[in-house]
């Protein structure tokens, strides 16, 4: 996928540069955002040129675009995420979490298989976009950090420990966060069988299935897989989510009902306790006014029985 730039361009100058002939400028230039000081120098490689543009003008120019950059992901992205998996919460529905890689994103390559979850009412989210607000994460994962298996609700160590890749480790980190979400089901896509992804094919899908979540799987999307089938699919996991989601309604009502009755139960029992409480006090303030104290009857066995007994002193001679 990422050099899909080069495969394109070799389409369109093996038999002549038709983007020359089409007065096309096309940029294909290799860039990698994860180093600032790196893509900074590519960026200026690629636009001194075309731009006119001075080492401070670039420079300045990829600050911004980190700043930019930075504001999407933590605030726009993330937050309107958050807004909609509380919607979520509030009515009972269920959300998709795409556990993939970048470019499965892209529709050319997911072959639109998350408009159709869109379609049939079901939000799609990225692992980019997932929240990961303090008070989230540590609602889903603090009690992992407190048993003492993982040191941080973003970790993944109590997993995954042999981490080789970045791309491996987010997935494996969301399908820890659908796994502990209730509202959050599963859908892992994959390229070709991608051999990067095949290691962790069965961490990813215990992860999400031990906690009783849905996980549903397309790990052999290309350019030949039929269109057809792959909606008839989607329509067959939809229906599967609307029974979910009525399991999962029935039995939030079923323990919405035993925790009323369990309050109810413990209600009636306190007032009880009360009530036999005031009529302790009650009888003993009654005794205490009328003068008529319980008697109790000892015998004079038990009276002797309990004085204390008297000191023997130890006869010292004049001598």
């Amino acid at each position: 996928m990422a050099t899909t730039p080069e495969a394109v361009k070799a389409a369109f100058i093996k038999e002549g540069d038709l983007f020359a002939e089409k007065g096309v400028m096309f940029l294909d230039t290799f860039v990698n955002i994860s180093k600032p000081e790196l893509l900074e120098r590519q960026m200026y490689e690629q636009f001194k040129d075309i731009f006119g543009l001075t080492p401070d003008e670039n420079k300045r120019a990829v600050e911004q675009g980190y700043r930019a950059l930075d504001s999407f992901n933590n605030h726009q992205m993330r937050g309107a995420a958050r807004e909609v998996l509380e919607q979520l919460e509030r009515e009972d529905r269920l959300g998709v979490v795409l556990l993939g890689r970048p470019y499965h994103n892209d529709p050319g390559v997911n072959h639109e298989i998350l408009e159709e979850f869109q379609k049939l009412g079901y939000p799609v989210f990225t692992e980019d976009c997932l929240p990961i607000d303090d008070d989230l994460i540590w609602r889903l994962f603090g009690d992992d950090v407190l048993a003492g298996e993982i040191d941080h609700p973003m970790s993944i160590l109590d997993v995954w420990k042999n981490s080789y890749s970045e791309n491996t480790s987010r997935k494996v980190w969301a399908a820890k966060y659908v796994a502990r979400h209730p509202n959050l089901v599963a859908l892992e896509l994959s390229s070709f069988k991608c051999g990067h992804d095949a290691p962790i094919y069965t961490v990813v899908e215990e992860i999400v299935e031990h906690s009783g979540t849905p996980y549903f799987c397309f790990k052999d999307i290309d350019e030949n897989k039929p269109t057809g089938s792959i909606r008839i699919r989607v329509e067959t996991i939809g229906y599967f989510l609307k029974r979910y989601r009525e399991d999962m309604l029935r039995n939030k009502n079923k323990a919405t009902q035993i925790e009323q009755q369990l309050a109810e139960f413990e209600a009636r029992l306190r007032r009880q306790m009360l009530r036999e409480k005031l009529e302790d006090s009650n009888l003993v303030r009654e005794s205490f006014e009328t003068g008529s104290m319980p008697q109790i009857h000892v015998t004079l066995g038990a009276l002797q029985a309990s004085r204390p007994a008297k000191p023997e002193y130890e006869t010292v001679s004049g001598d």
